[in-house]
Formats: C-alpha cells, sequence, structure tokens
C-alpha cells in the first residue's frame, strides 16, 4: 500500500497525481541541466520534499513506474550531454563515472585531432603566402587575420 503523502495544502497526493508532480520535478530538473540538478532518485526526493510534494522517504519512488520514470528521465538529460551510445549504455549500467571518463577521453582525442587539422593547415597556409609572395608585387602580411601573421612570423624567425 503506497503512503500517503499531503501537500502543503493538506491535501492527500498519490497515485497518478504524485506521478504527474514528479514527472514536472524531473522535467525541470533536465531544464537545469546535469551540472545543476543530477537526476538521482535522492537529488529528487530532496526537491519533492523540500517544496512539501512529499513528506516520505526515498521508497515513495521506487515503485516501477517512477524508477522508469526517473532512468528515462536520467537518460533524456545525459544525452543532452552529448554521450556516444556506448557512453550512454555504460550509464545505464550504472556507471556514471566510466561513462564520463571514457567521454573526456574521447572529447581528448577529437581536440588532438583538431590541433593536428589546425596546425597542417597552417602550415598549408604559410606555403601558399610564400608562394604568393615570390610571384605577386602585394604585401600579403597587411591582408592576413592575426593568426595567420603570427604564424608568418614565427616562421620567418626560425628560416633566420
Amino acid at each position: 500500500m503506497m503512503p500517503k503523502i499531503r501537500n502543503k495544502n493538506n491535501k492527500i497526493i498519490q497515485g497518478k497525481e504524485l506521478d504527474n508532480y514528479i514527472l514536472s520535478e524531473l522535467l525541470a530538473m533536465e531544464r537545469e541541466g546535469l551540472e545543476k540538478s543530477p537526476i538521482q532518485p535522492s537529488t529528487l526526493h530532496a526537491r519533492l520534499k523540500a517544496k512539501g510534494i512529499i513528506n516520505g522517504k526515498l521508497s515513495t519512488l521506487s515503485t516501477p513506474v517512477r524508477k522508469k520514470m526517473i532512468e528515462e528521465a536520467k537518460q533524456r538529460q545525459h544525452s543532452n550531454n552529448e554521450l556516444s551510445d556506448i557512453e550512454l549504455s555504460m550509464l545505464t549500467k550504472g556507471r556514471t563515472g566510466a561513462a564520463y571518463i571514457r567521454k573526456a577521453e574521447r572529447l581528448e582525442k577529437e581536440l588532438d585531432d583538431l590541433k593536428y587539422k589546425y596546425n597542417r593547415n597552417i602550415l598549408a597556409i604559410m606555403d601558399i603566402i610564400a608562394n604568393i609572395d615570390a610571384t605577386s608585387p602585394f604585401n600579403i602580411e597587411d591582408l592576413l587575420a592575426d593568426d595567420l601573421i603570427r604564424e608568418l612570423a614565427t616562421k620567418k624567425k626560425m628560416n633566420n
């Protein structure tokens, strides 16, 4: 038998009505984001209790329907955090820390790849600039963005 829960108006909230309050709070937590409001049964319980929606224990949220609601909201919240399918699978299995460590490693590798491409592109642009300098009367350095000028100056210093 479900415990009778009363709101601040002393009205008993239970069953579908309580499920609606829980769903509303989960949606608010999703909007607030993972950093501010990570969805866990304990954090949801604390928020509902602080608002006077429930006064029972954490077991109030342990019905199969409510567990499913919490898990789905947790998955959506984490999905908004750009996790891969493997990382989401780890999260589902309760391996939240491992999922975020894997994400950090993946993002670090992506960053290294982008840095490599950036450096390769800078070298290609520097070659183009050197070619234009050799064949054109224009002063290319006056036409370039700050990043390219800095890189060009560095290359000139290395060549001298």
